[in-house]
């Protein structure tokens, strides 16, 4: 509106400029045309005037807008000034202060979006890395830079190459940042403790495609995700090593009394000096096989989560008493000192009194077998924060510290061959570990080669 009446203004000032000019031009009448020509003089003069002060806002309004688009593209989205003058420049602006206002809105979308992304990625427990084309490092959470042994902040910027130094997850980025899909591998990272990682890689598509098409689309990055799999690892080692030693274990006897039936059947039953202690080495080995066949089935009851102890309460000074007693034929039979320490008369367990009992017959057959001839085993209780602890202490060969975390799984021995001379399955360990976890207590060791060892187990007091 405003618009069209300053267009009617400007033609109506050019027709009497016009008209002011042709009477100046064509009148006869001096006094008409130096008044006509005063007139077109003032016309001039306001036009001139008018026009001046025109340009000047004018070109006031164009840098006022040439400075919102340079804010704006420097990100800075605060709105232009109001224009009431009606006019396209009035409208450009505003289509330029609609156009802040959308990409504000956009951009902070957008870094909600990255906000919520990063804090989801920097929180999960696996390992994630974002590594750019030029195979440095984007991005990487707690997780991944705690696995490579670094802070984040020395991560992010340095090249994939100096992070991790395994040449095989090395390559599987460089196929991920060729665009290769659906690739794995595995990284072991070395330390007090080795773990072992599955490691997957994918590639950041790029945009490209959006402009030239999908031949000359490349991925701008590549993703590699990190998930630890040290107890998988583990487990299967030690299925592994269960199965090989199950199938020594029982291949052992099994030979022996295969080979003993046949030479009494090929016959040695003649021969009564040796016949009868042939079919007495049978019946060891049969025992033998009896005693691994029992744990066996004992370890798989209490595993499968089929063993209901009975809590009651149990007498610590009573249930080492018993122990004892049972243990003392075999202990003086290799000359060895077996003794109480002392358990206060006060200690009540609670617990199943024969489950505890096997732990502490366990305890003390190992301490009896591993103890040279002459030596010293005691027992003790004490309390301590609100468990009673018994103790077996013995004076025999001890235990490497490098060993001493896997006594407790099934078959391991320090010592195999000795441990099968003397009659051992390599369950009773393993058994006494989850009876006593399964009272809601723990079972540790502290040995030195050469000098004994000292096992201890808590269990809840009875309140």
């Amino acid at each position: 509106m405003r618009a069209s009446l300053l267009s009617k203004l400007g033609v109506a000032y050019l027709l009497f400029l016009l008209a002011a000019l042709a009477v100046a031009g064509f009148s006869s009448k001096p006094a008409l045309r130096q008044d006509a020509l005063l007139v077109a003089f003032a016309l001039v003069a306001t036009g001139l005037a008018l026009w001046l002060g025109f340009w000047k806002r004018f070109s006031r309004r164009v840098a006022g807008l040439k400075e919102s688009a340079r804010r704006l593209a420097t990100a800075d989205f605060r709105p232009a000034p109001a224009d009431r003058s009606g006019d396209d420049l009035a409208e450009l602006r505003d289509a330029m202060n609609d156009a802040a206002s959308g990409l504000a809105a956009r951009i902070g979308a957008l870094t909600q979006a990255r906000d919520r992304w990063t804090a989801i990625l920097r929180g999960m427990v696996e390992g994630i890395a974002v590594v750019d084309a030029g195979e440095r490092v984007a991005f990487c959470n707690e997780t991944f830079s705690e696995v490579v042994g670094m802070t984040a902040a020395r991560v992010e910027g340095r090249p994939i190459l100096e992070v991790i130094r395994q040449p095989e997850i090395l390559e599987l980025v460089r196929r991920g940042l060729a665009g290769e899909e659906g690739l794995r591998g595995e990284l072991e990272v070395a330390g007090a403790r080795r773990r072992v990682f599955g490691v997957t890689i994918s590639p950041v598509p790029g945009s490209a495609e959006e402009i030239a098409g999908p031949q000359s689309a490349r991925p701008i990055g590549a993703v590699a995700v990190l998930h630890e799999i040290t107890e998988l690892r583990r487990l299967e080692q030690v299925r592994k090593d269960f199965v090989a030693n199950v199938s020594h274990e029982l291949k052992t006897p099994l030979t022996s009394i295969q080979g003993f039936s046949e030479t009494l059947l090929g016959g040695a039953l003649e021969d009564r000096v040796n016949s009868r202690r042939f079919v007495e080495i049978i019946r060891d080995h049969a025992l033998r096989l009896s005693r691994i066949t029992d744990d066996l089935l004992k370890l798989s009851r209490i595993e499968a989560g089929r063993l209901e102890p009975e809590f009651q309460t149990v007498f610590a000074k009573e249930l080492i008493e018993r122990a004892i007693e049972a243990a003392r034929p075999r202990a003086e039979a290799k000359r060895l000192a077996l003794r109480s320490a002392g358990a206060p008369e006060s200690l009540r367990l609670r617990g199943d009194s024969n489950l505890l009992r096997e732990v502490l017959d366990n305890l003390l057959a190992n301490a009896i077998q591993y103890t040279p001839e002459g030596g010293r085993i005691e027992v003790s209780a004490a309390e301590d924060q609100g468990y009673g602890v018994i103790s077996v202490s013995d004076t025999g060969i001890g235990i490497p510290e490098a060993e001493q975390e896997r006594i407790f799984e099934r078959f391991y021995r320090v010592d195999a061959a000795r441990s099968r001379e003397l009659g051992s399955t390599g369950l009773g360990l393993s058994i006494a570990r989850h009876l006593v976890e399964a009272h809601g207590g723990r079972i540790v060791v502290k040995s030195a080669v050469g000098e004994g060892s000292r096992f201890s187990f808590s269990i809840p007091l009875d309140r």
